[in-house]
């Protein structure tokens, strides 16, 4: 089994990423009205995966992860075309310790999730307005995976996956960031993977986004509602020598314009994003991977310039 794990690298061990954006930037005017909060892993987007995510480790099979995650914007478009790039950033740390473990259930196999994120959002700044920074705990999730087709021989898996944000993490309605969003969150994500004998695979997920009501937002007396949020994703990956793997992937955002007390923010999740992938096996069970990520063509919310993840996983 270890074998296994090693020479492909096929584990579910996918990146929770945020997404900053949330607030309403008038034509011509620095004045803001707070939307939502900033961070949270994917707080206002749907959920990211790994090149291998929707292969599944063998009944039994434990994971132990932590994911170390910085990103840095420097322009900000809302959904009417307007970009604020004078004086206008944001630089956020995300750190995810999740846990995973794999079951059979009525001759599926499946997957039970706990994630705990925490981070930090600071140097946010909107057309030369300074924003105080956020720190502490995020929104927990749980997430679990159903694979309703998973053949080994023929290296083809697909699987079923909803996520639930719980509104546990830090929020005051008198801060102009947050780290948890005081509202639920349900995604809910279907992904394929098909492997080939040459080492060579694609991945391709689809998730939708369903938002509850922030009751707190605005002036702290107002509702936040969004729409939802969909997201295509698109992974090819080669296992180049047996313990490495790399894979770059593509993936489409669209959806979640957001409203406070039925008025439009100007803030979405809209964008386009490349990114590519590192993973190594340093010994049969503990693995370091590296990921890159830059946004294109976004609307509605913050450009992410870069975005640079590390993450070790231990298998036991």
């Amino acid at each position: 089994m270890k074998r296994s794990l090693v020479t492909r690298g096929r584990l579910r061990p996918a990146p929770l990423t945020g997404d900053a954006g949330g607030w309403r930037a008038t034509a011509g005017a620095t004045g803001l009205a707070i939307a939502m909060a900033i961070l949270a892993p994917q707080a206002a987007q749907a959920v990211d995966v790994n090149s291998s995510d929707y292969v599944p480790a063998p009944a039994g099979t434990n994971l132990l992860l932590f994911y170390s995650t910085y990103t840095t914007s420097s322009q900000y478009t809302t959904t009417s075309g307007q970009t604020l790039s004078n004086n206008t950033g944001i630089d956020t740390y995300v750190d995810i310790l999740r846990y995973v473990h794999y079951f059979d259930i009525g001759g599926f196999r499946a997957d039970i999730q706990v994630l705990l994120p925490a981070g930090t959002a600071y140097n946010a700044r909107l057309n030369g307005s300074e924003l105080s920074s956020a720190a502490g705990l995020a929104d927990p999730i749980l997430v679990s995976t159903l694979w309703l087709y998973n053949d080994k021989t023929t290296q083809s898996y697909f699987g079923i996956t909803p996520f639930l944000y719980l509104p546990l993490g830090q929020y005051d309605e008198n801060d102009a960031l947050n780290m948890g969003e005081n509202r639920w969150k349900l995604d809910l994500q279907a992904g394929y993977y098909q492997g080939f004998a040459n080492g060579f695979a694609f991945q391709i997920a689809g998730d939708v986004m369903w938002y509850g009501n922030n009751s707190d937002a605005g002036t702290g007396t107002q509702t936040l509602s969004q729409d939802n949020t969909y997201q295509f994703q698109l992974w090819l990956s080669y296992a180049f020598a047996e313990t490495w793997s790399a894979a770059a992937g593509y993936s489409r955002y669209w959806g979640g314009s957001q409203y406070l007390d039925g008025v439009a923010t100007g803030a979405a999740t809209q964008k386009d994003q490349l990114r590519f992938e590192l993973s190594k096996f340093i010994t049969p069970t503990f693995q370091v991977m590296g990921m890159v990520q830059r946004d294109f063509n976004t609307s509605g919310g913050f450009e992410e310039d870069f975005r640079g993840t590390v993450r070790l996983m231990q298998v036991f």
